[in-house]
């Protein structure tokens, strides 16, 4: 059966806006159009993330803990997925995660299938032991934008990508407290060039320009070299361009505008439970284990993990990683939390262990300089992990989900 609706044009241009808003903002959810993310005054390019998340994810399957990343994302909240493990990656050195490096501040997140799901920072900086993580912004590029969604004031400009360097909409402000006044002036009056000296303006070309300057520059590999930029305006003070000045090299393009999302009133305030200072503060309890500290909502995410895949025909997708060291017990490999960079010592090799019958008998641990055979031990206290893990364990209908020892 077909139907035909009729709409004035007024109207089904509403429509049309309103449809495509909403598949606008479906796929930056799902990463499918996102161009990439600020993260403080730097930009990572999403191409960048994703060949990242692509390499990570040879790591992940089978699971291979004994290198020091993927490591496990502790915070099940920063991307609205608190159902789900998420993974953590460096964005520098990520070509040489098995040998080690610097990792740098920031990581490329991925699901537990190796798909990108974004990029954070180290709000600490390394001014901490243990990482509290910021999620980064994502970002579309004008071109990949339609102007009507601004009209309907779905996004905003947050600033230009200047390669890997991030100057917000304050450098418009600038520009415009610079050139104030200008508009009264012409380049036929003396006034004029006594105006653009005062403020550090260069008349050329029918152009306006003046040097910007950052602390840092992370298209150099000096990132502590500052950044020399030329802001161009016309003489009614519009913005013409950006471009970065380097020396001795080719011109490098002008920058790009990016926009982000507008979020809606009603989450415009940040709930405490997803700031940084609350990020692994909740009720949900911890768990410790050789020199690791795990959260107990992580360890019953993984639970619930090995749940599904045993009780479906993706079964084979975890197999691959089963470890039988004794007799009646099943090892499955997992990521635990990701460690300091000050610490030297030989990584430890986690697992959770199960009976034939696929019921938990506890967490285990052995170390990652272990021949092939390597002799899993037991956790300490697996009373307590048993109590913690009850607690939290979800019930369907009259059975638990989780089957315990």
């Amino acid at each position: 059966m077909r139907v035909t609706v009729n709409l004035p044009s007024s109207k089904f241009r509403h429509l049309h806006l309103i449809l495509l808003t909403a598949a606008t903002s479906l796929k930056l959810s799902l990463q499918y159009d996102v161009s990439g993310y600020i993260c403080d005054d730097q930009i990572f390019w999403h191409e960048e993330a994703q060949e990242v998340a692509h390499f990570a994810s040879e790591l992940m399957t089978p699971v291979n803990p004994q290198y020091k990343y993927p490591a496990l994302l502790e915070n099940t909240q920063l991307f609205s997925k608190a159902n789900q493990n998420l993974f953590v990656v460096p964005l520098r050195n990520y070509r040489s995660i098995r040998i080690g490096g610097r990792p740098g501040s920031h990581r490329v997140v991925i699901d537990d299938q190796g798909s990108l799901v974004g990029v954070v920072m180290n709000a600490k900086n390394g001014a901490d032991v243990k990482p509290t993580y910021e999620k980064c912004t994502p970002f579309l590029k004008y071109d990949k934008l339609s102007p009507e969604l601004n009209v309907d004031n779905r996004y905003k400009i947050s600033g230009f990508a200047c390669g890997s360097n991030f100057l917000s909409t304050e450098i418009e402000n600038e520009m415009k407290c610079k050139c104030s006044g200008l508009k009264n002036l012409s380049p036929t009056n003396k006034g004029f060039f006594q105006f653009l000296d005062r403020n550090g303006i260069t008349w050329s070309d029918n152009k306006l320009w003046y040097k910007h300057v950052t602390k840092k520059d992370y298209n150099s590999q000096h990132i502590y070299r500052a950044a020399v930029y030329h802001v161009e305006f016309n003489l009614r003070c519009h913005l013409i361009q950006i471009k970065q000045v380097v020396r001795c090299a080719s011109p490098k393009p002008a920058c790009t505008e990016i926009w982000i999302p507008k979020p809606p009133a009603d989450i415009i305030s940040i709930k405490p439970s997803l700031s940084p200072q609350h990020q692994n503060q909740d009720s949900s309890g911890t768990y410790r284990c050789s020199d690791v500290t795990f959260r107990v909502i992580n360890l019953q995410i993984y639970l619930t993990r090995f749940n599904s895949l045993s009780n479906t025909a993706t079964r084979t997708s975890a197999e691959g990683a089963l470890i039988r060291p004794y007799e009646n017990l099943i090892m499955w490999p997992i990521f635990p939390p990701e460690w300091p960079e000050t610490k030297t010592k030989i990584r430890n090799i986690f697992a959770m262990g199960f009976d034939d019958k696929n019921h938990f008998m506890g967490l285990y641990f052995t170390s990652a300089r272990g021949p092939p055979g390597r002799l899993y031990k037991p956790c300490p206290h697996q009373d307590l992990l048993k109590s913690l893990l009850v607690d939290r364990n979800p019930i369907e209908g009259d059975r638990q989900t989780i089957k315990f020892f």
